[in-house]
């Protein structure tokens, strides 16, 4: 991978006093096409408004490398109904960029400069939001849910538009014919950890899978030592001898674990879907 232009390191966000996700690493180079999935509410759309600069984590570290444009466009995009079409796609222009360029992007769209954005259709909202994001030719674009009351015409053109940009994406969405098509590299955010697959979403199945797999063996290989151990634990064995006593103490840590894995067991993913 490229050396990175945007990276988180050990982020945590907190929701009521409960993290949403913990210590949660990623990064994005030049050219990286990287889908984020995730169950509802695991904190993917939140992750990119982190990278966005929109929120703070608790703890842990952002990374933007210097003179880097980084575009976003939110699930639900938030416009100042006061402002027209063209105005507020100009605001993605970096600064002495020809003024023609909003032009070309709202022919591009098909929309019409003067057009105020209060009465603007979803599917038109979105169509505005992409034009913005892309007229300044960003360096890494972090897209939320583009698809997003898009028309078949309008995905097509889309994501032709991504496919020849050279930007680093990150992408959440859906659309899983969108996903396939676009991302060669897959991160999965399960049970407020990262898990990175170098191959796009057409793989994420077996691969996800695979992993959920492993765990599962390896929770059964826990059930069965925490079974030997509540047996000896009733025997009678005298458990004032400090051996014996961190024994038990080593017993119900397990119990603990397991525990905590069979909670967050219920959160497994089988398919990307949007954040909740």
């Amino acid at each position: 991978m490229a050396p990175p232009l945007l990276a988180l390191t050990d982020a945590t966000i907190l929701f009521g006093g409960r993290p949403t996700f913990t210590r949660v690493s990623l990064a994005l180079g030049a050219g990286d096409r990287a889908c984020l999935v995730g169950r509802n509410g695991s904190g993917k759309s939140t992750i990119l408004k982190i990278l966005a600069g929109l929120i703070e984590p608790d703890s842990g570290k952002v990374f933007r490398q210097p003179g880097t444009a980084i575009a976003y466009v939110p699930q639900l995009p938030a416009f100042d109904p006061a402002m027209t079409v063209g105005q507020f796609v100009a605001t993605g222009m970096p600064e002495g960029a020809p003024d023609h360029l909003v032009a070309t992007a709202l022919e591009e769209i098909s929309m019409q400069a003067d057009r105020t954005l209060d009465r603007l259709s979803g599917g038109e909202s979105r169509r505005v939001s992409i034009a913005q994001a892309l007229i300044g030719d960003p360096a890494i674009l972090l897209l939320d849910e583009p698809t997003n009351h898009l028309d078949i015409a309008a995905i097509e053109w889309l994501e032709q538009r991504l496919a020849a940009h050279r930007a680093g994406l990150l992408l959440i969405s859906h659309d899983r014919a969108f996903l396939e098509r676009l991302s060669t590299r897959t991160l999965w955010l399960d049970r407020g950890t990262i898990y990175e697959h170098d191959q796009g979403y057409g793989g994420f199945e077996a691969w996800s899978e695979g992993i959920l797999e492993a765990e599962s063996a390896a929770d059964a290989r826990m059930d069965k030592r925490i079974a030997a151990e509540t047996i000896w634990s009733r025997q009678g064995i005298s458990a004032r001898r400090k051996r014996n006593q961190g024994r038990l103490r080593r017993l119900y840590a397990m119990r603990e674990e397991r525990a905590r894995r069979v909670v967050q067991g219920t959160a497994k993913l089988g398919t990307a879907t949007a954040e909740g």
